[in-house]
This record gives structure tokens, sequence and C-alpha cells, in this order.
């Protein structure tokens, strides 16, 4: 190459005239055109539309891959285009990186423009065989794929007003089936010993929690109850429920939390056209006043945010989408709000234009830039889970702040540690110390021994002094009990 980079200028336009061979070699033209040049225009287009503003060099990233290469997918384009727009990016920032025009991105995390290789998991089953049912050929019915009777059968029946998200779990489970037979599924796949034989699989190969694979039989068996009620198949499903085992809720402390906003606060970039030291501040802020979950606050709009601060979250969004339900935002939530209204223009508070998945990515990069923990469980349901403890230690019921019809529901959220849940070690007194007496000053119970407390005026058992707030321990297993009865009832409301 004869020419110095440093001599022109960085721009989109200029990087057209530079290109990469295969020993990583630059070459440079100055007549810039090409299908090169052409596939950019038309990705700058599309940027330009979906952002309001020119794309920049600095806008050739993953995180901008995946918004284009998923609005690629809503317009159903083929499978090779998606491939070709994402290699641009690719080859793009590489040669912006030589030219020190840019710095180099890592976009093997982006998976909406490459195709998996599934040949080593692929158990290429065979297509099953027509089954009798009550003695009629069903072969027909038993041979339409998972896809067609989703959209044919069991969408017009069972899914009608449900959420978009309900939906998609649905295909992403067929989807994973697909993968796993090395086909396409058939409604004469459901019998036991093929999906059985599905989620053995999973358990024992893959990463997923038992809770996703729980999902994935309760999806399959939906269908298989359906098919089997309209004698498509001659038998019901009979597989066990996966073994999920239940957490201890552990909710987000005070001080974990400030150093989560503070991470928000000094994030770079931009989430579409808002800032995202504004956007993820607001995001938290949100669902730390209402407790709600994050495909709830992501469909809010501006026109849900009332006076003195009143919002309304729209019943349609909400699990179960039987209800609106309104919450007071506190003043601070509402001055983050008002500081990203001016970047959105499709009225909703938090446009999010990439894969709906990568939003669960990007948050966790904040908490791992607070020097949090980043897992499955760390993400937005723990500040959800983080309102609900809260607000129970403050006197509040989180059983109503949650939406929930059943107590046992809302203990999963409640954190032992923030709720001050009292256990036997508080109030039973150890081996070997049935002899003191527990003493209970600010809250706090310590123990004292009778020549502590001798002199004092005698007191009937289990009668608590007024003045010294004194409690006899031969009394203490009587109030356990009376504790545990009253948690029985309903505990704290």
């Amino acid at each position: 190459m004869n020419i110095d980079p440093k001599t022109i200028e960085p721009t989109l336009r200029n990087l057209d005239s530079f290109s990469m061979d295969e020993q990583g070699q630059l070459s440079y033209r100055k007549k810039r055109g090409g299908g090169n040049k052409r596939l950019g225009l038309r990705i700058e287009e599309m940027f330009l539309e979906i952002v309001q503003r020119p794309m920049t060099l600095s806008d050739i990233s993953p995180e901008v891959a995946v918004m284009i290469i998923m609005r690629l997918k809503r317009q159903n384009a083929r499978g090779h285009t998606v491939g070709l727009w994402f290699e641009w990016f690719k080859d793009r920032n590489q040669v912006a990186f030589v030219l020190g025009w840019a710095e180099q991105h890592d976009f093997s995390q982006v998976r909406a423009g490459t195709k998996t290789d599934w040949t080593q998991n692929r158990q290429n089953v065979a297509m099953p065989d027509a089954l009798p049912v009550k003695k009629c050929d069903r072969s027909t019915e038993q041979s339409l794929t998972l896809n067609a009777f989703l959209d044919d059968e069991y969408i017009p029946a069972r899914l009608v007003g449900k959420s978009p998200n309900t939906i998609r779990l649905y295909r992403n489970t067929i989807r994973s089936f697909t993968k796993w037979l090395g086909r396409e599924p058939v409604v004469g796949d459901l019998n036991t010993k093929t999906v059985s034989g599905y989620l053995q699989w999973l358990i024992e190969n893959t990463q997923l929690s038992p809770h996703t694979i729980e999902k994935e039989r309760t999806e399959l068996t939906a269908f298989w109850n359906f098919a089997a009620r309209r004698g498509w198949l001659p038998d019901f499903p009979d597989i066990s429920p996966i073994n999920c085992p239940k957490r201890v809720p552990d909710a987000w402390s005070d001080e974990q939390l400030v150093a989560l906003m503070k991470a928000c606060e000094a994030d770079r970039g931009n989430i579409g056209k808002v800032p995202a030291s504004s956007f993820w501040p607001a995001l938290v802020s949100i669902i730390y006043d209402t407790g709600e979950r994050i495909g709830a606050v992501l469909e809010l709009t501006f026109d849900d945010i009332g006076e003195g601060g009143w919002l309304i979250v729209r019943g349609e969004h909400r699990k179960g989408g039987k209800s609106d339900k309104g919450f007071k935002l506190r003043p601070e939530t509402v001055k983050r709000i008002e500081a990203i209204r001016q970047y959105q223009k499709t009225g909703r508070i938090f446009e999010w234009p990439y894969a709906r998945t990568f939003i669960w990515k990007k948050f966790g990069e904040c908490i791992e830039d607070a020097g949090l923990p980043s897992n499955r469980r760390t993400k937005f349901h723990k500040i959800r889970r983080s309102a609900a403890s809260d607000f129970e230690a403050a006197g509040g019921n989180a059983t109503a702040l949650l939406g929930h019809s059943d107590r046992r529901t809302t203990e999963a959220y409640l954190d032992p540690r923030v709720i001050k849940e009292i256990h036997p070690a508080d109030i039973v007194p150890g081996i070997g110390q049935k002899g003191t007496k527990l003493s209970c000053q600010d809250g706090n119970l310590t123990e004292r021994t009778a020549d502590e407390v001798a002199g004092e005026s005698p007191r009937t058992s289990g009668q608590i002094d007024q003045k010294s707030n004194q409690i006899d321990t031969d009394s203490m297993v009587d109030q356990f009990r009376a504790f545990l009865e009253q948690q029985g009832k309903g505990g704290a409301s």
C-alpha cells in the first residue's frame, strides 16, 4: 500500500477505499465502489432509520451488529443475507483497527448472524411411524410439523391474547427440539421415548438450569396433551416433572445497590439513541420503585406516567395480563426518566433496539463493573427481590406489591436477612444455657445469667417487663411455637 492512512480522514466513506486480503495485508484504491460499498450504504440507511442519526466508525460494534441483524430477521431476510451483513461488521472493524481508526471489537459472542454447528449434537432420530388411534388412521395429523401445529392449531385455541414473549418461548422450545432431533419435529414425535430422551440429553449435556429444562418439558407436554385430546395421539403424557431445587431468596444490600447505580451511571456508549449512563440508572430505579418484571417495564411509555410521579403499568404487559397496577415513583426516579425523554421518539421509555436476550448480557456488564457477582440470578429479578424484601422489612405488604395471589409465592422473593426472619437461634436458649435469661434491647437479644437478674421483682412465666424488656427462658419454647403458628396462618402482612 503506497498511501499513509494518517493522511486520510477517518470516515466510513474513506473506509470503503481499504480492503484486507487473506494474508492480512491492506490494499487501497482511489475509486470507491463495489459490493462492499453498496452493502455498507444499505447498512447505513437501516441504521439511520432505527437510530435517527448518521452512522459513524464507532458504530461498527457488536451491539449495532445485533441491532441491524435482528431488524433483518424481523424482515424475514434469508440466512445468507444475514451472514453477509454480519461479515461486513467484522471485516470493516478489522480494517478500521489496522488503520488505527477504531478499537478492535470481539464479535464472537454475537450469535444472531452465525450458524451453530449441531453436527455433534444431532441425534438423527428417525421419523416416527404413525400410531393407530381408536382404529382410525391419524397418519396425516401425526406427520404435521410442530411449527405448523403451533401456528394452525395451538395458538388459535390456547394462546389467543397471550403476549408475544409467550409465543416466542414455545417457538424456542421447538427450535431446540429440532436441533436435537436433526430434523423438523412432527406431532408423532410427542411420545415418551423421544421426549424423555430429549430431556435427559439436556440434563446430561447442557448447562441449562433445571427450571429451563422443566419449561421445555411443560411446553412439549402441553402440545402432547392438546393433540391427545383431539384424538391425534393414542396416549397422554406421563413424564414426571424435572426436580427444581428451591433456592434461598437473596437481595442486594443497600451498599451493593449504591455500587450498582454508580456503575450504571459510569457506563459508556449508547443504548440506541440514549446514553447508557442515563438508560441504566432510570431502568434500575423504576424496577426498584415498583418491583415489576423487566418485560413489563420495557413496555412502559411516557404516557403511563402522570402527575406527582404516579405510574400505571398496563395489565396487558404484566404477567397474567389481567389488571393494571399503579405505583408512586420517587422524585429521583422521575428525574432519571425525564433525562431520557428527549432521545426517545417512539413513546416508549426504554426502547431496546437490540436482540431481546442481549439486555441481560449488557446489564451483566454493569453488575461486573460494580464488583458484584454476575450470573443468571443476579440480573433484573434480583432487583425485584430487593424491592420486595426492603418493602416488607419497612412494614409493607410484599405480596400486594408483587401482585401475588398466594403468600407462599411471595416467600420465594423475601431475603430472610433483610426481613429479619426469626430463627430458633434468636429466641431459644442453646444447649446448657437453660439457666440464662434473654434480654431484648433495641431489638437485639442478649444473654444474662441468673446472678445478673438477681434481686429483680418476680414475674409470671413468659411475662415481658416493660422497663427492661426481659424475657424468661422458661416460656421461650412456647413463644417460638406461637410464632410458628402465626407464620402458618399467613405470616407478616
